[in-house]
């Protein structure tokens, strides 16, 4: 997704599957990213109040949270298994630093939340009775992020929201296997892959400027 992120990631998951013409599953995801325009706008925030800052603001690049799915089509011919699924995913990351230009601290916080929409193909071989090996897993992905800054002080909350102009396409290739705890029926799954991401502007909600991931 976005290459806000750079123009490369790399990801890992793993989750529950039910083995079947159609299962759900759901698990957890971690991504790592490189989102240059992103960075530099904490970097500014950290050379803006060098003087004041007890806790620098720290660089985006590793996001966690989960994908959710179902495996619409999952079935095993003679020395191949192959499945078709649809999924969303959430992930999220956050910091946060406190300046004190006067003798009460002022929390900022900086949230970055990437969601996608993806379907997927993956193609697999029995390795052993209960241990298969996906050999190729790749989904095409819809994307999108959610970036908010909030700024609380004795005064109060202010928050600044910023949201990408349009859903951006992507990809995600890799490998993994898969581990058939109750045969036919329950799995555990992992994967990792290498997601191609498109740079992209997150533009204010009032218009009044924008960010470059």
């Amino acid at each position: 997704m976005l290459i806000i992120f750079s123009a490369n990631s790399y990801s890992q998951s793993f989750g529950f599957g039910c083995l079947g013409v159609v299962g759900g599953f759901g698990g957890y995801s971690h991504q790592q990213y490189k989102p240059d325009g992103l960075n530099n706008y904490v970097d500014n925030f950290n050379l803006q109040y060098v003087e004041y800052i007890d806790t620098k603001m720290q660089h985006f690049g590793k996001s966690s949270g989960y994908r959710v799915g179902v495996n619409v089509f999952r079935a095993k011919f003679t020395g191949f298994l192959i499945t078709a699924k649809g999924f969303y995913q959430q992930l999220h990351e956050e910091h946060n630093s406190i300046v004190y230009q006067t003798a009460f601290g002022i929390d900022h916080e900086y949230d970055l939340k990437i969601r996608s929409y993806g379907i997927g193909i993956d193609l697999g071989i029995p390795v052993t009775s209960f241990l298969s090996w996906k050999i190729v897993d790749g989904s095409l992905l819809i994307n999108g992020a959610k970036f908010t800054e909030t700024i609380n002080s004795s005064a109060g909350t202010a928050v600044n929201k910023f949201e990408n102009e349009k859903t951006e396409l992507g990809y995600s290739i890799g490998s993994g296997f898969i581990f058939e705890i109750i045969k036919n029926y329950i799995s555990l799954e992992g994967f990792a892959s290498y997601t191609q991401l498109k740079k992209n502007k997150i533009k204010k909600k009032d218009g009044s400027g924008f960010i470059t991931l």
